[in-house]
C-alpha cells in the first residue's frame, strides 16, 4: 500500500487515527472526548508528515 517506510508509518498513523477519532464519537461521554481529541491529533500529524515527504 506504501511505497516506503515512511508512507507505510503515516498510513499506520491516519488508520489509527481515524479509528480513535470516530471511537471517541461513539463512546461520547469525557472519555470519549479525550479519545476523539487524540484521534484528530494523530489524523493532522499523519497530514503533516504526508505534506512533509511530498516537499521533501
Amino acid at each position: 500500500m506504501a511505497a516506503n517506510s515512511q508512507q507505510g508509518k503515516y498510513l499506520a498513523t491516519t488508520l489509527t487515527g481515524f479509528t480513535a477519532f470516530t471511537a471517541g464519537f461513539y463512546k461520547g461521554g469525557g472519555l470519549g472526548v479525550v479519545i476523539a481529541i487524540v484521534g484528530l491529533g494523530l489524523l493532522l500529524l499523519s497530514a503533516a508528515g504526508f505534506y512533509k515527504i511530498k516537499n521533501a
